[in-house]
C-alpha cells in the first residue's frame, strides 16, 4: 500500500516538473524572434481599423501585462471604446500615452493680466524717468518717488519705436525697475504710471530710452568645436538636439538632427545656416553657425502617410564639430550601430534633459505626431520608457545602447510617458552617411 502511494506521489511530482518545464518552453518561444514577428504581421493587418478609432494615437509591438508578446495600442486618454482583447489569437495591450508631439519648443510662461482702473481723480505722473542699459538683455529704469500719500503701486510701459506701448509690469512698489529678457543691440523705450489706492492710474511719465549693450557668449554656448548632444537649431526655430557627427564616403563631415530642428518642418532652404545654440537659447545668425543645411527628408503632413524619418544632416567641419558629448554624457558613440528590440537598455545625450537612460518599450510603431504644420503619422518607430526619457528640446538626440553606446535611434518626438525614434539605420541610409564615432 504504502508502495502504491509512493509511485503516485513520485507520479504527481514529475507531471509537475513536466509541466514547468513546457511552460518555460513555452514563454521562451514566445518572446522568440518568430513570435514578435507573428505579432507585427498581425499588428499591421489591423492598424489602419485600430487608428481610425477616435482616441487612438498609435500601435506597436510589445509586451503585454503577462510578458506575452502582444500589439499594443496608444490612447490619447482613458476609456476609448472600441479596442479588442486580441488580433487573430494575439492579446492586445492598451496604453494611455497622451497625444505625441515632436520634442523641440521649450515652454514659454503666460502673460499677466490688467485689473480696470475705477472712476475716480488719477494721482500725479511720475517725473524723472532714466533708462540706463547695464548689460545686452537688460536695461534699468529710475524715477522720482510719487508724493502722494494714497499712493499704492506703479506700472512700467515699453515700446519699441516710442509708441504705441504696452504694460510690462505693474504693481511695482519702488521707483526702479529692470527689465530683463531683451535682445542685444536694440533700442527700447519706456514710460512709467502711478496707481492709487483707489485704483486710478496717472497719465504716462515722459518717455526715457535706452540702447542694449553687444551680446555675449550665450550661457548654452559651447567652445567649438561643438560637443554632441548640445542646443541647436535653424535660425527660425527654437532649440533642438546635435545628434552626433557623420560623415560620407568622401569625408565630409555634417551635423545630423531631425528636419523640424534643422529644415523648420521642410520651410528652410538648402544652404541654410544652422546654429549652436538654438535660437531659444541665444543662437545669432550669423555669428553662431557651425554648418549649412545639405539634405533633409520632407514630412508628409498627414494622418495616412508612411513616414518614416525626421531628420536633416548640416555640412560642417571637424574645425566646428566634435564627435563626442560634454564630460557628463556617455562620451561617443560607437561607428556600429544596433537593432532595437523590447525590453534593450538604451540611453541618450540631449539638450533639455542631458544624460537619461531608459528600455525599448515597443518596436514597429506607427504612431500620429504632432507639428506646428500638421499631424503627420509615422511607420516603423522604436518607443521607449519611461516618460523622463526625454523632453521638448531633445529633439535629434541620438540613442544608443547603455552597453557598448551602438547607435539604436533618432530621437524626434514623444508624450509625457514615451519617447518615439527613428531607427538609425535608415537615418543613415537616406543620406548615404555612417557614424562618425569609434569602432
Amino acid at each position: 500500500m504504502t508502495r502504491r502511494i509512493f509511485c503516485r506521489v513520485l507520479f504527481v511530482v514529475i507531471a509537475i516538473l513536466g509541466l514547468l518545464v513546457f511552460s518555460r518552453v513555452l514563454l521562451a518561444q514566445g518572446r522568440s524572434h518568430d513570435a514578435f514577428e507573428q505579432v507585427k504581421e498581425v499588428q499591421e493587418r489591423h492598424t489602419h481599423r485600430l487608428m481610425a478609432i477616435d482616441g487612438v494615437e498609435g500601435t506597436a509591438v510589445g509586451l503585454d501585462d503577462s510578458d506575452r508578446p502582444a500589439v499594443k495600442v496608444f490612447l490619447e486618454k482613458p476609456g476609448v471604446r472600441g479596442i479588442p482583447r486580441e488580433l487573430d489569437g494575439v492579446p492586445v495591450h492598451a496604453v494611455v500615452t497622451g497625444k505625441i508631439y515632436a520634442f523641440s519648443k521649450p515652454s514659454v510662461s503666460p502673460g499677466q493680466t490688467r485689473r480696470p482702473p475705477k472712476d475716480t481723480m488719477p494721482p500725479a505722473a511720475p517725473t524723472g524717468l532714466t533708462a540706463t542699459a547695464v548689460s545686452s538683455s537688460q536695461i534699468d529704469l529710475n524715477w522720482a518717488d510719487n508724493t502722494e500719500s494714497d499712493l499704492s503701486y506703479y506700472n512700467v510701459y515699453r515700446s519699441t519705436s516710442g509708441g504705441p506701448y504696452s504694460r510690462i509690469a505693474s504693481n511695482v512698489r519702488v521707483s526702479a525697475y529692470s527689465n530683463t529678457g531683451l535682445t542685444a543691440e536694440t533700442t527700447y523705450y519706456y514710460a512709467v504710471t502711478a496707481v492709487d489706492k483707489s485704483g486710478n492710474e496717472s497719465s504716462k511719465s515722459e518717455q526715457a530710452s535706452a540702447t542694449t549693450q553687444v551680446a555675449p557668449i550665450p550661457p548654452l554656448w559651447c567652445e567649438r568645436p561643438v560637443p554632441i548632444g548640445v542646443s541647436t537649431g535653424h535660425p527660425n526655430i527654437t532649440a533642438g538636439t546635435i545628434s552626433c557627427r557623420v560623415k560620407d564616403a568622401s569625408g565630409n563631415v555634417y551635423a545630423l538632427s531631425n528636419n523640424h530642428v534643422y529644415a523648420d518642418e521642410n520651410r528652410a532652404k538648402i544652404g541654410d545656416n544652422v546654429l549652436q545654440p538654438g535660437p531659444y537659447d541665444g543662437g545669432q545668425n550669423p555669428r553662431d553657425a557651425i554648418g549649412t543645411l545639405e539634405d533633409f527628408e520632407s514630412i508628409v503632413f498627414s494622418r495616412r502617410a508612411n513616414n518614416t524619418i525626421d531628420a536633416a544632416i548640416a555640412l560642417s567641419s571637424t574645425d566646428n564639430l566634435d564627435n563626442a558629448t560634454p564630460s557628463n554624457g556617455y562620451g561617443t558613440p560607437k561607428t556600429t550601430t544596433a537593432a532595437a528590440y523590447v525590453g534593450q537598455a538604451v540611453q541618450k545625450y540631449g539638450r533639455t534633459t542631458g544624460l537619461t537612460t531608459g528600455k525599448v518599450y515597443a518596436i514597429n510603431a506607427t504612431v500620429n505626431v504632432g507639428y506646428d504644420s500638421g499631424v503627420a503619422r509615422f511607420i516603423n518607430q522604436i518607443i521607449i520608457t519611461p516618460g523622463t526619457f526625454s523632453a521638448g528640446g531633445d529633439s535629434g538626440s541620438l540613442i544608443v545602447t547603455e552597453t557598448g553606446k551602438n547607435p539604436v535611434g533618432l530621437l524626434f518626438a514623444g508624450s509625457s510617458t514615451v519617447t518615439v525614434a527613428n531607427p538609425i539605420d535608415l537615418v543613415l541610409d537616406r543620406f548615404g552617411v555612417t557614424i562618425d564615432g569609434v569602432k
